[in-house]
C-alpha cells in the first residue's frame, strides 16, 4: 500500500472520532451549560416572583417566612434577625431573606386594621340626661387605647320606652366598632306615697315629738324616696293649731305634700288648774258610758260585760302606731273615742274608761323594754271572776289566726304566746290568775260561751 493512502485513512480516522466523539461532547457541553444557565435564571424568576415585595402584617402578629412568600422555597431563611423586631410597634422594615443563596428583600408593614370590641352593659334609667357613653361598654378591647361616644349623637332620652343606643369604639389607629346597648327608659311622673300622717293632739310644754314615728313612705319606682318633715311653724310651748308639713321626693324629683296639724292643748301639769284635768276625765267617761249603753245589757255579769268591751274596741279603733298624748289617759281616751284611731296606750285608755263607768277593776300594764329604742306596749290587767287576767284589745294575727283576734282574760303562760311582745315586770302587778278559760271565749264573735266556770 502506498503511503499516500495510509496517510489520507489517518486523517478520515481522526476526522470520524471527532465527529462522533468530540463534537457531540462539545455541542452536548453547550447545551448543557445553557440548559443550566435556563433552569437558574428561571428559579430566580420563580423565587423573586413568590417574594412579596411588600408585605403588611396585623399588630402584634408573630413575623414568619409564610408572611412573605406565596410558596416558601426551598433552604429559605431570614437574614434580617426578626426577632428583633416588635410587631407591636407600628412601623416599617426592610427584610433581607436567603433564598438558597439568592437574597430578595422585603417591605414589612407593621399595621393595625383590627376594630375594638366589647360587650354592653343594659341600662334601666328615668327619662333624662343620658349617662356617659363610656359607662355602657365593658370588657373592651383591643391592642391601644380606645374612646367611647354615641354613635350618631347623643340619644334623646326624654320619653319612656325601650331603646338600643349604639356607643362607637374607636382605637388609636381609627378602627372602630359599634356596640347595641339596651336602654329601659321609665318615665316617672308620680309622686311618692306618705302614709300615716295624722292630727295629733299634745300637751303644751312637751319638749319633743317624734314626728317620724309611724311614718311610711313608698314610690312606683324609687327605692328609698327622701322625707322631709317641715315642723318651723310648731310652737310646743303655746297653746293653738299649727300645721306640720310632710313632704316625699322620689329619685326624679317627683313630690308628695301632706299638711296635719299640731294641736297644742292646755293640761293640769303644765299651770293650769286641776279642774281641767278632772274635766277631762268627766269627759272621757261620758263618751264611754255613752258606748256602754249601746253595748251592754244590764243582765250581763263583769266578764260578759269586760268581752263586750273589748269586743267593741276591737272592731272599732282603727290601729296607728302614733297617739297624741301618753302623758294624759283621758286625753288619750277622748282623741280616741273621737278619731276612732290610736295606737296601743289610746285603745287602753278607752278600755280603761269602759271598764271604770262599769265598776270593774283594772290597772295598765306597760311592756318592759329590752333595749332603750324598743317601743312601749299597754295593755291591761282586769279583775274578772275573782282574778286578775290580761286583756289586750289590739288586733293580732298569727298563722292560725288569719283574721285576727285579740286577747282577752289570759293568763301569763297565755298572753307570752300572743304574736307581740307581753313581757312585763311581773313582781310589779297584781298576781295574776293561772287558770286557764280560753275555752269558754270566743274572741271572734265577741261572746262568752255557756259553761263558763264562774266563781259563785
Amino acid at each position: 500500500m502506498s503511503g499516500k493512502k495510509v496517510g489520507k485513512k489517518k486523517r478520515f480516522s481522526i476526522l470520524k472520532f471527532l465527529g462522533i466523539v468530540v463534537l457531540p461532547l462539545i455541542a452536548g457541553g453547550f447545551v448543557g451549560a445553557y440548559a443550566a444557565y435556563y433552569f437558574y435564571t428561571d428559579t430566580i424568576a420563580n423565587i423573586d416572583h413568590s417574594c412579596l415585595s411588600e408585605v403588611s402584617i396585623e399588630y402584634g402578629h408573630p413575623i414568619t417566612l409564610d408572611c412573605f412568600f406565596m410558596k416558601i422555597p426551598p433552604n429559605t431563611r431570614f437574614i434580617t434577625n426578626v426577632d428583633l423586631i416588635d410587631p407591636g410597634m407600628l412601623a416599617s422594615y426592610d427584610i433581607a431573606i436567603d433564598c438558597g443563596g439568592h437574597v430578595v428583600h422585603s417591605i414589612l408593614n407593621v399595621v393595625d386594621r383590627t376594630a375594638p370590641t366589647g360587650k354592653p352593659v343594659p341600662v334601666a334609667m328615668y327619662t333624662g340626661e343620658a349617662p356617659a357613653p363610656e359607662s355602657l361598654v365593658t370588657d373592651i378591647f383591643d391592642m391601644t387605647a380606645v374612646t367611647c361616644t354615641y354613635d350618631g349623637g347623643t340619644p334623646d332620652l326624654s320619653k319612656g320606652g325601650k331603646y338600643e343606643v349604639g356607643v362607637k369604639l374607636t382605637d388609636s389607629n381609627g378602627n372602630s366598632s359599634v356596640v347595641g346597648v339596651p336602654f329601659n327608659v321609665i318615665e316617672d311622673n308620680e309622686g311618692p306615697a306618705i302614709y300615716g300622717p295624722h292630727d295629733m293632739d299634745v300637751m303644751v310644754g312637751t319638749e319633743t315629738i317624734s314626728y317620724r314615728e309611724g311614718i311610711m313612705v313608698t314610690d312606683n319606682y324609687a327605692e328609698n324616696p327622701e322625707l322631709t318633715i317641715d315642723n318651723s311653724k310648731v310652737n310646743l310651748s303655746i297653746v293653738g293649731d299649727y300645721p306640720l308639713v310632710y313632704r316625699a321626693t322620689d329619685d326624679v324629683g317627683n313630690t308628695t305634700e301632706i299638711t296635719v296639724y299640731v294641736h297644742v292643748i292646755p293640761i293640769a301639769n303644765a299651770g293650769q288648774s286641776s279642774e281641767v284635768t278632772q274635766a277631762y276625765v268627766e269627759d272621757a267617761y261620758r263618751m264611754a258610758r255613752e258606748i256602754n249603753a249601746q253595748i251592754l245589757d244590764e243582765d250581763d255579769t263583769d266578764v260578759e260585760k269586760a268581752m263586750k268591751i273589748f269586743y267593741w274596741v276591737h272592731k272599732n279603733i282603727a290601729f296607728i302606731l302614733r297617739t297624741p298624748s301618753y302623758e294624759n289617759w283621758a286625753v288619750a281616751a277622748i282623741n280616741t273615742f273621737t278619731k276612732r284611731y290610736s295606737s296601743c296606750y289610746g285603745t287602753w285608755s278607752v278600755c280603761k274608761a269602759m271598764l271604770d263607768v262599769e265598776g270593774i277593776e283594772n290597772i295598765c300594764v306597760v311592756r318592759e323594754r329590752k333595749n332603750s329604742w324598743d317601743n312601749f306596749h299597754y295593755w291591761a290587767l282586769v279583775k274578772l271572776n275573782g282574778e286578775w287576767y290580761h286583756c289586750d284589745a289590739q288586733k293580732y294575727f298569727n298563722d292560725y289566726t288569719p283574721k285576727g283576734y285579740f286577747c282577752f282574760m289570759m293568763t301569763d303562760a297565755e298572753i307570752k304566746n300572743a304574736p307581740t311582745d307581753h313581757n312585763f315586770a311581773k313582781d310589779e302587778y297584781p298576781e295574776r290568775s293561772t287558770t286557764s278559760v280560753q275555752k269558754y271565749i270566743n274572741v271572734y264573735s265577741g261572746k262568752i260561751l255557756s259553761g263558763f266556770p264562774y266563781n259563785e
